[in-house]
């Protein structure tokens, strides 16, 4: 319970801080009522035309007036139920005088702007909710805002709409290859396009070529080469307990379960029973630091068992946060980042783990998320039912759609979550208990600052040697 308070809370305060989709997050709350409601015309007030009370206290409004650019009647029909459901008969009467003034000025509800302006300015505005025709959740309206807020307006907000150009927005596609995958950035390009789009046609101004820009290519080259073979995995992941205790049993929980980062660093202290099953009930948006319910589109089962190595790692880890008064232990995360304040983050784990990589002497390091398609090989290898794999990790083995089809993965059902461990342990029969000869390292954290004064402790407090 709280951490579904503590979910809803981030969610909003993102939105209330961005201003971004709030208003369609709060429509999608009650979007079935006022279906409703549209069907019923009401009771017309007395003395009042173009008011009227509805079944549930509401009001519907109707506002006419003369449209100046056309000289012909324009109406405008309101929900009060959309705008504040608490709304008294006089501010009801007060909002229909405030449409038709809207309609006889010529401008616009909800703030949106009548001269050209810029992209922050406008999707600042109701105009914005356009984007939410098609999205059934308010999560998923939020996280949609968030995409909007981080990707779009922090490199195009200053832009006015007739001043976005092709050659802008072709040098933009360029430099996101650095940090995203082709199907991401078709993704942000794409949400940018529908938005970028809609303004121009807003404001009667000619569309963008889409056409004089070169998107990059769509394919499985780099998922069928992010990945680590049986070999690699026994030479990376006991060099991750001797050289970055601290990381350890983030990076093993990921191996043996195959889940997202996004699940693992979501964890909690408190989900986790004693017999080593934990339940999945929450996702970590690590750009906007909001953790939210567990969605469609990145699925997750609802429970998980860790195998007996990774529950020791996990348990040794809480024990050393615990006696160090680390401040990571008041948020109940299981994998707090070393300033305690946030899960580990994404960045801060795929440093530590090219490290390693590097470490064993592996010419051209995966990602973290390279960690999940190893698990899918694996395996297969190891002779894991494919229905298991699917049920703690989507599709099993070798069986990738090709990017852009198929995104929702189909997860098993009916498989035991002893299975599950049976099947984690499979993976871990792939690693030795101890390192193989490689290159030794400090663990440094991201601030550059040494760990020497505790690393010993805490590698003891990892590995029970």
């Amino acid at each position: 319970m709280i951490a579904a308070s503590r979910t809803a809370r981030g969610e909003w305060n993102t939105l209330r801080n961005s201003g971004i989709l709030l208003g369609a997050v709060k429509r999608l709350a009650r979007r079935k009522e006022t279906n409703t409601m549209r069907q019923e015309k009401g009771t017309k007030l007395k003395s009042y035309a173009g008011v009227y009370r509805l079944s549930d206290g509401t009001f519907r409004i109707v506002a006419k007036a003369i449209d100046p650019k056309t000289g012909k009647p324009k109406f405008k029909e309101r929900f009060t139920r959309e705008v504040d459901p608490q709304m008294p008969q006089n501010a009801a009467i007060a909002y229909r005088a405030q449409l038709i003034n809207e309609i006889k000025t010529g401008t616009s509800g909800g703030g949106v702007p009548t001269e050209i302006p810029r992209l922050e300015t406008l999707c600042r505005s109701s105009w914005i909710t356009f984007v939410t025709e098609n999205v059934g959740s308010e999560d998923r309206a939020a996280k949609l805002g968030r995409t909007i807020e981080t990707h779009i307006l922090q490199r195009w907000g200053e832009h006015f709409i007739d001043k976005i150009a092709v050659p802008e927005i072709d040098a933009w596609v360029r430099s996101l290859t650095a940090d995203y995958g082709p199907d991401t950035i078709r993704h942000h390009v794409g949400l940018f396009r529908r938005i970028v789009g809609k303004a121009r046609g807003q404001y009667q101004l000619p569309p963008i070529n889409w056409d004089l820009i070169t998107l990059p290519a769509v394919d499985n080259e780099h998922a069928m080469k992010n990945r680590l073979n049986a070999a690699q995995i026994a030479m990376v992941l006991p060099v991750v307990v001797e050289q970055y205790p601290f990381y350890a049993p983030m990076i093993f929980t990921l191996y043996t379960t195959g889940f997202r980062y996004c699940h693992v660093a979501a964890m909690r202290e408190s989900k986790l029973g004693v017999d080593g099953v934990i339940a999945i009930e929450e996702s970590y948006d690590v750009s906007a630091n909001v953790f939210s319910p567990v969605d469609q589109r990145k699925k997750a089962p609802p429970m998980i068992a860790l195998e007996p190595r990774t529950l020791d790692l996990v348990r040794r880890h809480r024990r050393y946060l615990t006696q160090r008064r680390h401040p990571g232990v008041k948020t109940g995360l299981l994998f707090p980042s070393e300033a305690g304040t946030r899960p580990v983050g994404n960045d801060q784990l795929n440093d530590v783990w090219r490290e390693v990589q590097v470490m064993a002497g592996i010419d051209r390091p995966v990602t973290v998320h390279g960690i999940r398609h190893s698990f899918h090989d694996l395996a297969r290898q190891q002779g894991v039912p494919d229905a298991v794999v699917k049920a703690m990790a989507g599709r099993a083995g070798t069986d990738v759609a090709p990017r852009g089809q198929g995104k929702h993965l189909h997860y098993s059902r009916g498989v035991t979550v002893e299975e599950m461990r049976q099947a984690s342990m499979a993976l871990m029969e792939l690693v030795p208990t101890e390192p193989t000869e490689v290159q030794k390292g400090r663990d440094r954290g991201r601030d550059g600052r040494g760990r020497e004064r505790n690393s010993d402790e805490e590698r003891l407090a990892a590995t029970g040697t």
